[in-house]
């Protein structure tokens, strides 16, 4: 397999071959973004012929840029080519906008568009400007793009969003497109994202306490407390109904020894609230768990008016069954 054409070295050999004897000085970040482009697109066999929008094309020898390719007072750098396996011609833009740099390229004849927008200082280094490559003392030229990795990533990028939307399936000895999946290194080292690994799902669900209008497990939010009663046709008559911590007496007195529903132990569900007064249905066991003397279960209270049947149904209910 041939070597790869566009490689960051290779390019950096000839990126100075294609500047004017007379101006071999890269001025800016901008400047050297604009020749690497230039170079990737003469070594790919496109010919440079115009450095503007108006001049008539004209083939540069060798598609060496002319002296004052980078001097006529503009900030945006134009390059027209024309390419031997297509009739179109080519315009390519390479804009300055504040830190980032804005690539636009034209089939002009077809109106078939590209572009690629890039922070600058994400691929070369501003400090490093300007710079003369034929300064013998000079440092070398890849430190002014970061380093080799830096330029691999923005010819990939290159390729993909610009030369191949110009000329899909272009045929060069040691070319090879771009796929989507290899291109993803466009931001800094920082900041590219890091695949994170997937946890994964358990086979079976952790298990979960139910809660709903027909279950007695303690709800963990307040707010379903009162929830039962939105049931229009309510639950179980004879299940008791559910409680919350905050009114089981048993969450803040776990020593609590009146019975589980609060009162005396003789109280029906819910019959009286954590801390509240009322009389007791039936005397109380006295200190030594026993009932008063005479006590008798069922016999009416002295000088209470009972026994007063709570027990029987109200008037009229048993005449139904009758």
């Amino acid at each position: 397999m041939a070597n790869n054409i566009l490689d960051p070295a290779a390019l950096l050999r000839q990126l100075p071959d294609l500047l004017p004897q007379s101006n071999k000085t890269l001025t800016s970040a901008h400047d050297a973004i604009s020749v690497l482009i230039h170079t990737a697109f003469t070594t790919l066999g496109f010919r440079l012929v115009a450095t503007d929008d108006v001049s008539p094309a004209s083939p540069h020898p060798n598609s060496v840029l002319p002296d004052d390719w980078n001097t006529k007072g503009l900030v945006d750098r134009t390059f027209r080519y024309k390419h031997e396996q297509s009739s179109l011609e080519f315009l390519v833009k390479v804009i300055k906008l504040g830190q980032r740099t804005l690539i636009n390229a034209i089939a002009v004849e077809s109106d078939k568009s590209a572009s690629l927008d890039i922070s600058t200082n994400d691929f070369t280094s501003p400090s490093f400007y300007p710079h003369d490559v034929t300064r013998p003392d000079a440092p070398p030229l890849v430190h002014g793009f970061i380093s080799p990795n830096r330029i691999s990533d923005f010819i990939c990028e290159l390729k993909l969003k610009i030369i191949q939307k110009l000329i899909p399936g272009l045929r060069k000895e040691g070319y090879v497109e771009q796929s989507e999946d290899a291109s993803t290194n466009v931001g800094p080292p920082a900041s590219r994202s890091v695949p994170v690994p997937v946890r994964p799902r358990p086979a079976t669900p952790p298990c979960q306490i139910p809660y709903g209008p027909h279950s007695h497990i303690l709800p963990e939010n307040p707010l379903e407390i009162g929830r039962r009663d939105l049931e229009p046709f309510g639950g179980n008559p004879f299940a008791p109904p559910t409680l919350h911590p905050i009114f089981d007496p048993r969450g803040s007195r776990p020593d609590d020894v009146r019975g589980p529903w609060a009162g005396d132990g003789y109280l029906p569900p819910m019959g009286a609230p954590p801390g509240a007064r009322f009389d007791p249905i039936v005397p109380g066991p006295g200190p030594l768990n026993r009932f008063p003397p005479g006590f008798r279960r069922g016999a009416p209270r002295r000088g209470s008016g009972e026994p007063d049947n709570d027990e029987f149904m109200p008037p009229g209910v048993g005449d139904m069954f009758m």
